[in-house]
Parts: C-alpha cells; structure tokens; sequence
C-alpha cells in the first residue's frame, strides 16, 4: 500500500517532465519508504532505470547496473563497463535513472560521485535526463551530495525541490493502515507503531491492538521482534552503549545528567552517541519552546521514532518476562502502561494540531512544551502579537478536572515572562482522552478563551 507522500511524488515526477537536467537526491532513515516512493514515483515509465544496489564488489555492482539497465536501453551492453561511460550514456539518451541505496556504491567505488559531478559539469549541456541518488546512511548522503563540502553540492535541482528528506507518517496518513480504529484506538496504535510505513505493514486492521502487538512484535518469530537491534547493528558501532542510552531515554530520564547517571556514561562523551542518533532520525533534542535552542540548557532527549520507543519501554531487557506470562504478556505487561505511555504521543499530535485548530493564530514558530524548575506546560504556541496560546493533554481514564486547568492558569504566567511578554492575553487549550468534568465544561462556557478538544477533535483536525 503506498500512502501519502503526493508532495515528494509531485517534486520527482516534476522533475522527470524538465527539459533540463535534474539532479535529486532522497534521503533518510531505513524503512522509512524510499524505495517504494522511488518505484512509484518511475511506475509505467519506459525511459526509467532503476537499480538496488547492494554490498558487493566493484565489478559486480556494474555488471548489475548493466544488466538493469538493458531492460530499457539494451545497447549499453555494449559499452565499456565503467560508470562514467554507461551514465554518460543514459544522459545521453534523456533517461530518468535511479540509483537506490547509493551509498553501497560509493563504498566500494570513492570517486563515483566525483565522477557524476564531472558528467554534470561537462556532459549534461543538451540533455534533460534525471539521476535520483538515494540513500539511508544520511551521513554518507551529507558527505556525497548534501553538505556544503560535497563533490555534488551546488548540482542538485532548485525548482522543484532536488534534495527530499523523507521522514515518517503523519498520523493521518499512518492511520490509514488500521482504518478499522476508533480515533482513540489510532492513537494507541500509532504510539506504539509510529509512522515508519515498514512497521505500519505488519498491522491487520481487523485484529484488534493487543492482538496485532503480540503477533508481530513479541512474538519471537516476529519481523519486528528484534528490528530496532537489527537497524542500530546494521548502522553503528559500540551498540551496547546506545541501547543503554535509548533504554533510558524510553523509560523517562531524558536530561543529560539523569542519562549520564543511568547509563555511566560520561556527560561529556554523550554528544557523540546523541548526534548519530539524530543522524538516523532516532532521537531528537528538545527545548521549551519559549527558548533559543542553540543558547538553552534545558535540552532533553526524546525517541523520535515510536516504534523505537515502544521497543525500549516494553520489550527489550525483558525477554524472560514475555516468556513466563506466554499468551497473557500483552495485558499483563503492557495494556495497564500503555496509556500512560500513549500520553507522550498524543501530546506530540496534540502540539501538530494547533495550526489547524486555531487557524487565526499568527504563529512564530511550531507549537511544542516548556519547562522549568519543576513546572511544565504541554502545549505552547507563541504567536507574533499579544496572544499567547497554552494548552495541557491528558491521556487518563478519568475526566480532566477544573484542577487542571487551575494549575495551566498559574503556569501561563511563567511562560509568559520566560517568552518576553509584557502585554498578553491567554488562550487555554484543554485535550482529553475521556472528557471533561461538568466544572470544567461550565467554566469553559462563561470564559471565552478555554476550548475543550477530544481525541476525535485533534485527528479530525489533522486530516
């Protein structure tokens, strides 16, 4: 199923239909659907070249390249088997050729990109062909074709975009694998599965949610069972010391001294680990959103990737556990956490969701948290005139009380001196999953800036 990604799909087939040539480069985490977008994005073409490249030798790698593309071009057959001669080639010829996984290529062959920015330099003049480089070492693609010291820097495409960071779904989008649930169920779902379409592709929309856990993730025999150590294996070295430090980032210590504590971890030696986590689109680091992110000291760290931290929280280190309770783990060990663990999720959702839910709001900047010594507000969204929007989430079994809302009051007015504002006025923003409390509901009726949201509210907003 190929969901989403129409604006990425427009840019590539924008670019195919240029009569100058393009150049693209799309990037990002494993699993996060490059390949399938590529696919799409070339299907019924009789002018594409599609190639998968894999971990192989120099002269094995052209030979595949080779015989892919004969499918379409079959003279290339017989041409010298080098890369510049057969590219030069299809440039020749105005073909839309994409390279999949590029970086296995340049692992065995240094100077191809150095070799592709010469054709484009100097053999690209009359043609309108188009070369898609792909890959899911983003470090190696920062190296190649993105940073500012790169052999294809300055090549890629201006208009439309030539250089696509794919990230995950949005909730919207990865919804649409288990249409089957309620709007409180999708949050559940999406907690733990986030919006790698990988994952998604496990869900059975007409199992219900503890069924599809147990099925495809705890079970040992399970694709994803061991996934999140497969990828960090496949990507890093020194794992043990990033599975600590995910460990415990999943499990609630998310500021640098709490992590270098659990994990024994020097403070000063976490960046490294941090940084290629941010790298693989993993972790990101966070701060309140009143703060200048290259000035705070307030960062915290938080698994970006809810499939990853889902994995962290509930299923690695706890093997044995899974293994005693057999068919009854998932209610025994996860149903009771997982609203509490859902919270976090549904305030990311929450926070994505205020553009659209307060359309007139003149926002400077995107919505997110604030903290300090000990308070802490969900929902802050700064906008460029005297409003200023807060907000709380609860993901509980109970109706939001009026103490809620008492306690959002007091704190408006620290987030408000933390942001600058002399002159304010405050909009409330309540989200719950089970409603609210008739005290709540009667203050929202008299005040006139306190809006009450449901979880149908947010997802509706969303979509």
């Amino acid at each position: 199923m190929f969901v989403d990604r129409e604006e990425e799909l427009s840019h590539l087939k924008e670019l195919y239909s240029s009569e100058n040539p393009e150049l693209a480069v799309v990037y990002g985490r494993r699993r996060v659907g490059k390949t399938a977008l590529v696919l799409e994005s070339i299907r019924d073409r009789d002018d594409a070249v599609y190639h998968q490249a894999v971990e192989t030798t120099r002269t094995d790698q052209i030979e595949s390249f080779v015989q892919d593309a004969a499918y379409e071009y079959p003279q290339i057959e017989n041409l010298q088997k080098d890369w510049e001669t057969v590219l030069d080639h299809l440039i020749k010829k105005d073909a839309v050729v994409v390279l999949d996984e590029f970086p296995y290529l340049v692992d065995s062959t240094k100077s191809l990109p150095s070799k592709i920015q010469r054709l484009w330099d100097h053999e690209t003049e009359n043609s309108s062909a188009t070369v898609v480089l792909t890959g899911s070492s983003v470090g190696m693609m920062y190296e190649v074709a993105v940073g500012g010291g790169a052999p294809l820097y300055g090549r890629l495409s201006k208009t439309p975009n030539g250089k696509i960071e794919l990230g995950e779904l949005r909730v919207p989008d990865a919804s649409k694998f288990y249409p089957e649930y309620d709007p409180e169920e999708r949050v559940l779902a999406y907690s733990v599965f986030g919006g790698v379409p990988h994952y998604l592709q496990t869900v059975d929309s007409s199992r219900s949610l503890a069924e599809n856990v147990t099925r495809a993730i705890l079970s040992p025999q399970s694709g994803l069972h061991d996934e999140p150590e497969t990828v960090l294996r496949m990507e890093l070295d020194e794992v043990n010391r990033y599975f600590a430090i995910l460990k415990t980032i999943a499990r609630g210590k998310r500021g640098r001294n709490d992590i270098s504590q659990s994990t024994g971890i020097d403070s000063g030696d976490l960046s490294y680990y941090f940084n290629r986590l941010e790298d693989l689109g993993i972790v990101r680091s966070d701060v309140p959103v009143t703060a200048d992110p290259k000035a705070s000291k307030t960062t915290r760290y938080k698994l970006n990737d809810q499939f990853f931290r889902f994995w962290f929280r509930f299923v690695y280190g706890h093997q044995s556990k899974y293994s005693q309770y057999g068919q009854g783990a998932y209610s025994n060990l996860i149903e009771p956490e997982l609203p509490d663990f859902a919270s976090d999720a549904f305030e990311d959702i929450c926070n994505e969701a205020v553009p659209e839910l307060y359309p007139s709001l003149n926002l400077v900047r995107r919505p997110g948290g604030w903290w300090r010594q000990g308070r802490e507000v969900d929902v802050v969204g700064l906008t460029d005139d005297d409003v200023l929007l807060v907000g709380e989430v609860k993901f509980t079994g109970q109706p939001m009380g009026y103490d809620i809302l008492s306690q959002l009051r007091e704190d408006a007015d620290e987030v408000a001196r933390s942001a600058g504002r002399d002159s304010h006025r405050y909009e409330y923003a309540l989200f719950s999953r089970s409603g609210f409390s008739r005290s709540v509901h009667e203050e929202a009726d008299r005040e006139g800036n306190i809006t009450l949201f449901t979880i149908d509210d947010v997802l509706s907003a969303l979509s």
